[in-house]
């Protein structure tokens, strides 16, 4: 045998048909992060990988899920990565994606395995390759899509953000719970507070943008870590009763629910006090009350100070309450826009009126124990689409800088 026929032949062994192209094969195994539109279409075009075997490798009961992001996958096989676009159309199908990405219709059929190009696709994903980036299976009309953690843990405001091909509007899901979603022409940005029970799961991640099909993806939430507190009550604060808890807080989620459509910040948001004793209990401590079962949580940081210490705007916003309040004493809520807010209490002096812009750093009232209270401390809350979130780890996580870039706005120094 000729060594010029050798070559074709070992060529032709080591190649096999995948997805309507030639691939590759070799031996070995690697690990993928899921991102956000990595589902199977997309991950089976990257890797060159069949989408059977793709499931297989994952061994998830229910193997037609898409994968779960923030979740690892073991690939069976690992061959040459390709780059490339997922696109989904309706209107003109395959002819006009064909001449917005200036190739041959024939040509994309092809690829994807399809016996000529005048078939209606129906919102058929379609791989067009080419570029620096791999393929992924994004909502109709978005470029990009970045979420704000990960993996997230419990007691976060998490969102995401994307660019879009033309200004469209949002509705975002997480298991039901709904976002407040804020567009600024092409850019979007999605944000939902999560509760410090939320753990441990892997809620459906759902965007629908306007006039096109829902997407859906799920998401993993990973636990987080607490701390215990033993509150005892006397005076004034044992004789407030659960009816006065519920009838304030019922009156205030009418005030957290609403979401005004611009940030008001335009700087990182910084803690509300600088000249404090201590941290005496964090965002989600598990509660017991005289003696009673760790059946609550704590809704915000308390910051221990002197009476009289002085309490600031963390990031300019409007005042939309400043007055005594049953359980929480003097108070002051801050609208920052976007369905952000923040809250101060047991003050021994409001220094602002509602209705009031202040900005950030500016003086807004005074420590005290006024109220459902022990002792002289601030109660600081933070809320994200009508949700008590961590205010510490909403500033380590800088997602106020994140949200204005999602916004195609800068965020700038203090």
């Amino acid at each position: 045998m000729k060594r010029w026929f050798l070559l074709p032949l070992l060529l032709i062994i080591g190649l096999t048909f995948v997805n309507g192209r030639i691939h590759a094969q070799s031996t070995g195994t690697q690990q993928h992060l899921i991102q956000p539109g990595d589902t199977w279409v997309a991950l089976s075009w990257r890797y060159g990988i069949p989408q059977e075997a793709l499931q297989n490798s994952y061994k998830h009961p229910n193997q037609q899920r898409q994968p779960t992001i923030g979740s690892t996958l073991l690939l069976p096989d690992t061959g040459r990565e390709y780059t490339g676009q997922i696109v989904r159309v309706n209107e003109g199908g395959l002819l006009a994606t064909a001449v917005s990405h200036q190739t041959s219709p024939w040509k994309i059929a092809a690829i994807n395995g399809l016996r000529h190009p005048y078939r209606p696709t129906f919102y058929q994903p379609l791989f067009i390759p080419g570029g620096t980036e791999p393929p992924r299976d994004l909502p109709i009309g978005f470029e990009t899509l970045e979420l704000s953690h990960l993996t997230p843990q419990p007691g976060r405001g998490i969102g995401f953000r994307g660019i879009t091909t033309h200004p469209i509007s949002v509705t975002a899901r997480l298991d039901g719970m709904m976002f407040d979603s804020f567009g600024n022409g092409r850019y979007h940005v999605s944000l939902i507070g999560i509760d410090d029970f939320y753990a441990n799961r892997q809620p459906e991640l759902t965007i629908q943008p306007d006039g096109h099909p829902l997407w859906s993806q799920p998401w993993l939430f990973v636990d987080g870590s607490w701390t215990y507190n033993e509150i005892t009550l006397t005076g004034s604060a044992a004789a407030i009763t659960r009816e006065q808890i519920q009838a304030e807080r019922a009156r205030l989620f009418e005030i957290w629910s609403q979401a005004t459509p611009t940030p008001q910040w335009t700087t990182p948001f910084q803690l509300p006090i600088t000249d404090y004793l201590s941290i005496s209990s964090l965002y989600g401590a598990r509660r017991s009350y005289n003696g009673g079962p760790y059946n609550s949580s704590h809704e915000g940081v308390d910051f221990a100070a002197y009476g009289g210490t002085a309490v600031s705007a963390p990031a300019a916003g409007t005042v939309i309450l400043a007055e005594p309040l049953t359980v929480r004493g003097n108070a002051v809520i801050i609208n920052h826009g976007l369905g952000v807010y923040t809250g101060f209490y047991h003050l021994s002096a409001i220094s602002v009126a509602a209705g009031e812009k202040v900005a950030r750093g500016q003086q807004i009232g005074a420590v005290g124990t006024t109220g459902f209270s022990t002792g002289n401390h601030l109660h600081w809350d933070t809320l994200v689409a009508g949700q008590w979130v961590d205010g510490l780890a909403w500033l380590e996580d800088g997602m106020d800088c994140w949200i204005l870039a999602g916004l195609g706005q800068n965020c700038e120094s203090p």
